[in-house]
């Protein structure tokens, strides 16, 4: 009786201190990742906007674009650009990986591989699976972080910082108490001629970008007509004339578009049939390549995205036109064509309303910031507040307190920027899946240990059953052969990747900047 009190009270304590280990810990701060333009190449000249990363020993510097297409980080392969000298290459994408030059790249079988459920893969690309360490710069370091080298001389880069409902991204930072949890909030800044650098807050938000109340949507479902977590229903899309007339986009009805919102791409995608009546609003001359104007032709609207609960934005005349821009001879994204205008809609022209996906880009999220929250199937979105806040950071926590510690919930605990007090290196043990291995285990063990002293009670009976002449109720289980059900629960599972929440054919495809 008392070995078997005293093994309840152990795997009580192992599943209490695994779910401490696996779960949040709110004394950590948020971490601040700013999305700012970054120099990735050796010799200082190619520089891309995006998240700066430093991967590998000495660290290789990347710039990358978040996607929540995307479930785990995938960089360029050296190869593509031949050398990391090739700085119009190495911008473009944000940075390349050379494996020899990291003393801590380590390799992995990709069913061996600690990362997430693997994302969709190019036929005409090359991956490889391997884990190296990971730096935030000041804001922390995770060694052993799960990465994808990726090489695609066709279809493009892949790269990207992921940020899907299955990140390894996410599980890594949490799990090495870098961040306090996976919500995460963006403010994806300005891309503008007056440029604004934004900021990804994991474990919180930014309550000084936030302008007004949170307005909540519910998570969309991942399907491949709607390849995306943030999904919202666009109701109504005007061309405003400064004249006050507003000029719908829709047509003569619709009931509406479902769009997702993805800061990986720029531009607004809107149907073809959205696009066309867009380019006969704006007198647009179909001799130029794309979506773009003269610039002494330059349209004089704006755009109106209004939601189907109401939550309306506008995009302004100097953002929705701007100076045809892209990266020159030294990687560097600079105004390539003063005397044409691009729009921030991609053109689509030669595709069919079926085949296309409605977007709200990074243009988009210029003035909205979202706060998101996969744990419960929510997202928050408010205005951003224009204008660069300087030093003026709020970051605000969000964090549930570890289960089995008895205390008040700490949820929107206000900290300062950058002022944790405590060095945030941690080793991911045993990968992202860790946790989820090794309490499997736990409770495969405690449950084994359950019943084999239930097993042992009934042999005991049986026992004295026999003893007292009486009929055995439990043939089957008086044998000490296990049945195959009970020899699996006492092997542990071996998990090799994240699990993922939908099927595998409805795994999207990846999005690109445009």
């Amino acid at each position: 009786m008392a070995a078997s009190f005293a093994v309840s009270i152990l795997c009580i304590l192992l599943c209490a201190l695994y779910a401490t280990a696996a779960s949040g810990d709110c004394s950590v701060a948020p971490l601040s990742l700013p999305w700012s333009n970054i120099t990735v190449s050796a010799n200082g000249v190619a520089v891309t906007r995006g998240i700066e990363l430093g991967i590998g020993t000495p660290n290789q510097i990347f710039s990358l674009r978040p996607s929540t297409t995307l479930n785990n980080t995938r960089v360029a392969n050296v190869l593509d650009c031949v050398t990391q000298s090739n700085t119009s290459c190495v911008g473009g994408k944000g940075g390349v990986f050379d494996s020899s030059k990291s003393s801590t790249f380590v390799v992995s079988l990709k069913n061996r591989w600690n990362g997430s459920a693997a994302d969709t893969e190019a036929s005409t690309g090359a991956y490889v699976y391997f884990n190296d360490v990971i730096d935030f710069q000041a804001n922390g370091t995770v060694p052993g972080y799960p990465l994808v080298q990726n090489s695609d001389l066709i279809s493009g880069p892949e790269a990207g910082l992921p940020l899907g409902q299955n990140s390894s991204f996410l599980a890594a930072v949490t799990q090495a108490k870098v961040a306090p949890s996976s919500v995460w909030g963006l403010d994806a800044g300005d891309r503008s001629l007056s440029p604004r650098d934004g900021k990804l807050v994991v474990g919180g938000y930014d309550a000084s970008r936030v302008s007004g109340n949170l307005t909540t949507f519910p998570l969309g479902t991942w399907t491949n007509q709607q390849p995306c977590p943030l999904q919202v229903t666009v109701s109504e899309l005007l061309y405003s004339t400064p004249d006050g007339i507003n000029y719908s986009l829709f047509g003569t009805a619709t009931d509406g578009v479902t769009g997702c919102i993805e800061p990986q791409q720029q531009r607004f995608t809107f149907l073809p049939s959205m696009v066309e009546r867009f380019a006969m609003l704006t007198a647009y001359n179909s001799s130029y390549p794309g979506l773009v104007f003269p610039t002494n032709s330059r349209p004089s609207g704006t755009l109106r995205i209004e939601l189907d609960n109401g939550y309306t934005t506008t995009i302004p005349n100097d953002h929705l036109f701007i100076p045809k821009r892209g990266s020159d001879k030294n990687g560097q994204y600079v105004v390539t064509n003063s005397s044409i205008l691009e729009t921030g809609i991609a053109y689509n022209l030669d595709d069919t309303d079926a085949d296309v996906q409605v977007i709200l880009g990074g243009l988009f999220l210029t003035y909205n910031y979202i706060v998101v929250d996969y744990d419960n199937n929510q997202f928050q979105m408010a205005p951003t507040v224009q204008g660069d806040q300087g030093s003026g950071a709020e970051i605000t926590t969000v964090c549930k307190p570890t289960p089995f510690i008895p205390g008040p919930e700490v949820s929107h605990q206000a900290h300062s920027s950058g002022t944790n007090g405590t060095s945030r290196v941690a080793a991911i043990a045993g990968g992202t899946v860790g946790g989820v291995v090794g309490l499997t285990a736990i409770a495969a063990l405690c449950y084994f240990l359950a019943r084999k002293r239930r097993r042992g009670r009934q042999r005991e009976d049986e026992k004295r059953a026999q003893q007292d002449n009486s009929t055995r109720m439990y043939p089957e289980l008086a044998s000490d052969e296990r049945r195959p059900s009970e020899l699996a629960l006492t092997t542990s599972p071996t998990l090799h990747e994240m699990p993922d929440k939908r099927d595998e054919e409805q795994l999207p495809p990846v999005f690109t900047a445009s």
